[in-house]
């Protein structure tokens, strides 16, 4: 395991950061750019058409609904591609802000396919050290499309994202441990966040039992040693519950939340609801 970018230059990697409507989380693009600015990276963002939109827009029959479901109307590829450009380039000027600021090096582009073949293409133009970002916030019943973007795109590192309750990228940077060999990598990253603005560290210990939970602490305890800018928290034993660690969660005020995937805080199976209900800031999730 590894929670790596390559830095702009080398051609090894960058943060893809992948873009479909036009309501995109402005703290989902804050948390790439934040990512692109700790690995002293890149950003290519990704406007994606879908392509099995464009597919359904051939059938007469279809219609576009509003929310309200008071509203519809017919759906055509021309109507589609122009509403999908407009998304495509408020996202691109709101993100070239934010760049800017940042002093984040910024390409963008837009392309029509199926979204995970999009970001498998991308991935292996430039890697092995890409680290992948969604714009759009997760669902609790997006497990499954979890575990395909972290298994079965080559040439990636890790992934960023959000829940649907984000609204802040300021405060301690947590660390979610539960396995205590990660502790270096995930500590290094969690450094790598904190240094751009001061942040503290949290190495929040997770376990299904106690006696699991005591042998992470005092491994954690000597990897962190007299250092006084990484606090240790331990979450209540989970007893293989995800509510328990999403409650450990929500009481921390967290900036930036690091994980494994296939954990405690981030099942490789499973419902997403605990973690999506309690989530408040981005996650960088690592394989």
């Amino acid at each position: 395991m590894i929670a790596h970018v390559a830095e702009t230059g080398e051609n090894q990697g960058r943060v893809v950061l992948q873009l479909g409507s036009a309501r995109p989380s402005r703290v989902a693009m804050e948390a790439a750019v934040q990512i692109a600015r700790a690995f002293q990276s890149e950003i290519e963002s990704i406007f994606v058409e879908d392509k099995q939109l464009f597919d359904c827009a051939a059938y007469a029959f279809v219609r576009e609904v509003s929310l309200t479901g008071r509203l519809g109307r017919a759906v055509t590829a021309d109507a589609m591609t122009r509403d999908l450009r407009l998304a495509a380039q408020a996202a691109r000027r709101q993100l070239e802000a934010m760049a800017r600021r940042a002093e984040v090096p910024l390409r963008s582009r837009v392309v029509r396919d199926e979204p995970l073949r999009a970001l498998s293409i991308a991935c292996a133009e430039s890697g092995p050290w890409n680290v992948v970002a969604l714009a759009e916030p997760f669902a609790p019943g997006n497990g499954s499309l979890l575990r395909q973007l972290i298994m079965e795109i080559s040439g990636t590192t890790g992934l960023v994202m959000v829940g649907p309750k984000a609204r802040r990228i300021t405060g301690p940077v947590v660390a979610a441990v539960e396995d205590a060999q990660r502790i270096p990598v995930l500590l290094r990253a969690a450094e790598r966040l904190a240094a751009l603005d001061g942040a503290p560290i949290v190495l929040l210990l997770i376990a299904p039992d106690e006696e699991r939970l005591a042998q992470i602490e005092s491994h954690a305890r000597l990897v962190v040693a007299e250092r006084e800018d990484v606090r240790i928290e331990l979450a209540a034993v989970a007893h293989g519950e995800t509510a328990v660690v999403a409650e450990a969660l929500r009481r921390l005020p967290i900036g930036f939340l690091i994980c494994q995937f296939g954990g405690l805080v981030v099942p490789d199976e499973g419902d997403l609801r605990p973690l999506a209900s309690v989530l408040e800031c981005p996650l960088f999730l690592v394989r």
